[in-house]
């Protein structure tokens, strides 16, 4: 089921353009290329495939040399661009042409100063049907190629890593001081994390590096800072992970997850709208349909009794003549729980007056319930829940001085950030935009309706330390941008990129990294909002007490409208 195409090499003048059409221009996960040495383009045809990288892992190469001289290969090969990926078995054939022995060429790094390698593996007997293996000459066949060559040691890989919290032209002997420290977790914590895990992931690989300090991750999505120095590979390496794109995936390889990633807009609810989130909370618990038919049942309940009334004193020549006002009113009375100072003594009227006592109670009882709980409850959280009713809402903006967050407000494409920044930046009346962590979330808890830009890795620390578990909970949230994840990565074509993978994923299955990672990096906010002592003040009871001047002011103004009446008819007496 193999697919096989013989090519002259004699034929030279075919040479480039099958190098180009057949070997280089193909889809498969893997090419197999047979070549004998001694043809008489070998060597050029091995320099041209050397110029296009083509001993890579894409390709396995089986070259055969009729005329094996071990000085000649290490000489023919040392100068060849091979990798720690590649696939390059050489084979030496006995003088009876019936056994043959196999070599395994590589380069654990030729730009890092590695020699070439050249293992003995095998030895295969074979006739006109097929080969089978005569015996181990080392210990290869224990273990697949990445396996025996896992170990750099002797190499010194070339590394860079983002810091911001120190100038990245700072002496290097500065910045690893300042990454290796454990204190103070809210100063560039992905930065430290990245470096201090790097520090485990380079004893696997028992190897060395030499830095690359940046001050930011990019100047635009694929140009500048770190992604630069990978794009056009003068590290092996980074320190520091960083979001992945659609973009991003012609040019970087993502290997594994580094860390979480949450950008957010946090700050409290503002003290003047908090009348307005509370305004209705007394009228709230019954719908408007619901209050119509209570209110028409009390109107029903007082013409019942009203009716109840006159009958009693026909029947029973009772002078007791309560008005159709008077009746209304004690049914009012009775859904207040204020009881009545003049019951029917009938039996029929009695019951009128229980069955609307009774479901006066079970509605007062229902209202209390659910008025104290959205009173004692989860405080209220504010409508504004997106970037553009951010950027459009008459609240102050800062912004932690983070380098990425700079960029992505300041490049972003999206209207509602661009409007963000347009408004909130570079509108603003502040005098300082940008502030760090526990200055922003000081202020965000002593100035309500202060909004503060950050990153939740470095800013809920502070959260933790200025406010109150239950404070926690009154907290609004808006996301700068999706939550997502960044990734450790390297370049597309980097021959190193399946070992560090295996590598990276043995970190991650030993708890190694996580442990770095909830040390650094704090994405989650716990409140408890049961250990805070409820106190119902002006901006919750407020619209009570209003209600209550409300129907004072009705109540005089229908004194008023009384004593006019009373006044004009005394009037027309003396007339």
């Amino acid at each position: 089921m193999l697919y096989t195409q013989y090519i002259n090499l004699n034929h030279t003048n075919t040479l480039s353009e099958h190098l180009q059409d057949n070997l280089m221009e193909h889809n498969l996960v893997k090419l197999g290329i047979y070549l004998d040495i001694n043809c008489r383009s070998s060597a050029l045809f091995l320099s041209m495939a050397n110029e296009k990288n083509l001993f890579k892992g894409r390709y396995h190469w089986l070259i055969y040399d009729q005329d094996f001289n071990l000085t000649e290969v290490l000489g023919r090969f040392e100068e060849t661009q091979l990798y720690i990926d590649t696939e390059l078995t050489y084979v030496e054939p006995n003088p009876k042409r019936d056994s043959f022995v196999l070599y395994d060429l590589y380069n654990k790094g030729k730009h890092l100063g590695a020699k070439l390698n050249m293992t003995v593996d095998r030895q295969i007997k074979c006739n006109d049907q097929r080969c089978e293996l005569s015996r181990y000459l080392s210990d290869l066949h224990k273990g697949n190629r990445l396996q025996h060559r896992r170990y750099l040691t002797g190499l010194t890989l070339r590394i860079n890593a983002v810091v911001t919290a120190i100038p990245a032209n700072s002496p290097e002997s500065q910045i690893k001081e300042f990454l290796s420290r454990q204190d103070d977790i809210n100063n560039d914590s992905f930065a430290r994390f990245g470096f201090q895990t790097h520090q485990v992931f380079k004893d696997l690989l028992d190897c060395n590096y030499t830095y690359i300090f940046r001050d930011r991750w990019s100047d635009s999505e694929l140009t500048g800072g770190l992604m630069g120095d990978i794009r056009n590979q003068s590290v092996d390496i980074t320190a520091t992970g960083f979001l992945f794109s659609s973009r991003r995936t012609k040019y970087f390889k993502m290997l594994s997850w580094h860390s979480a990633f949450r950008s957010t807009c946090m700050f409290l609810n503002p003290k003047s709208s908090a009348v307005e989130l509370r305004i209705s909370e007394f009228l709230q618990p019954f719908s408007a349909t619901v209050w119509f038919i209570f209110g028409s049942l009390l109107l029903i309940a007082g013409l019942l009794l009203w009716m109840t009334f006159r009958l009693e004193r026909r029947l029973n020549d009772i002078d007791i003549r309560p008005s159709l006002l008077t009746s209304c009113l004690l049914s009012f009375g009775a859904a207040c729980i204020q009881g009545a100072w003049l019951l029917p003594r009938s039996t029929g009227g009695r019951m009128v007056f229980y069955a609307v006592m009774l479901l006066c109670f079970l509605l007062y009882n229902f209202y209390t319930s659910v008025v104290v709980s959205i009173l004692l409850g989860e405080p209220p959280k504010s409508n504004i829940r997106t970037i553009q009713q951010l950027a459009d809402s008459n609240l102050e903006v800062s912004v932690q001085p983070l380098i990425y967050t700079k960029v992505y407000i300041e490049t972003s494409s999206y209207p509602d950030v661009r409007s963000l920044h347009l408004n909130k930046i570079l509108n603003s009346k502040r005098d300082n935009i940008w502030l760090p962590p526990d200055e922003g979330v000081r202020m965000v808890r002593n100035f309500p309706g202060f909004v503060y830009i950050t990153e939740a890795s470095s800013s809920y620390a502070f959260v933790r330390k200025h406010f109150l578990p239950h404070e926690i909970c009154e907290l609004n949230e808006i996301l700068l941008r999706d939550e997502t994840s960044a990734h450790t990565t390297v370049a597309i074509n980097s021959s190193y990129a399946e070992l560090f993978k295996q590598n990276y994923l043995r970190l991650l299955e030993t708890g190694v990294h996580f442990k770095h990672f909830r040390y650094w990096v704090r994405n989650k906010l716990h409140c408890y909002d049961s250990n805070r002592g409820v106190v119902v003040g002006m901006d919750s009871a407020g619209p009570l007490f209003l209600l209550l001047i409300c129907a004072y002011i009705l109540c005089l103004f229908v004194l008023g409208l009384e004593i006019l009446f009373h006044r004009r008819q005394q009037r027309a007496g003396r007339q």
